[in-house]
């Protein structure tokens, strides 16, 4: 069984359904699921965007703080820390995404995962600033030099359009999500499906 995990670094959901995912980490398979992050917003600006601002344009006033409210409640329901006014800010994801690429070990990725939802919900780092994702990098206990000069490579880039083209042709659908042997599962933030998921994905193990 393949279970690959697709994700927005900069999406207050994605840190939500993550933290599910932790929940299970001592399961031997939630150390074989594959993170997939992808840029939803592609024409995202340098600089970042207002999501206020970009959702009231989308939705409406009341829809866009509607929308604020219930991802500030989900993560409240997990324990999570955020804060609202750094949701109000959602930086370019690319470099972030860039630097977990770069990383080959699963447990690396998942702490600079982790490091980076922290820095933007709970301290709202601009993880779109070079020098502050190297620091971010460093503190989840990596050297952040190194990653950063990783990213230069061509096939880190290479290997972000693969990924993106990769989760697009299963067609849109909202993010995050899990892809479980080639097919969606949208149960994301639901904890017993996970739990099942992940069990059967340990059985399959066993018998390979």
């Amino acid at each position: 069984m393949k279970i690959e995990f697709v994700f927005d670094i900069v999406y207050p959901m994605s840190y939500v359904a993550f933290e599910k995912l932790k929940q299970h980490w001592n399961e031997p398979s939630a150390r074989k699921i594959e993170l997939l992050p992808i840029q939803v917003l592609p024409e995202i600006p340098e600089e970042g965007l207002d999501v206020v601002d970009y959702l009231t344009k989308r939705y409406g006033s009341a829809e866009a703080y509607r929308k604020l409210d219930m991802a500030k409640s989900a993560a409240y329901g997990e324990n999570i820390e955020v804060n609202l006014e750094h949701m109000r800010h959602m930086p370019n994801s690319q470099l972030a995404h860039q630097a977990i690429m770069a990383l080959d070990n699963t447990f690396d990725q998942y702490a600079v995962t982790q490091a980076i939802f922290h820095a933007i919900f709970a301290h709202g780092k601009d993880i779109a600033n070079p020098e502050i994702l190297k620091d971010v990098i460093e503190g989840a206990g990596l050297d952040g030099s190194k990653v950063l000069r990783s990213i230069q490579h061509k096939e880190i880039a290479d290997k972000q359009r693969e990924i993106t083209q990769y989760v697009q042709s299963y067609g849109k659908h909202p993010t995050p999500f899990y892809i479980v042997d080639g097919q969606i599962w949208d149960k994301t933030f639901d904890t017993l499906e996970l739990k099942q998921l992940l069990l059967n994905q340990n059985e399959s193990l066993i018998e390979t």
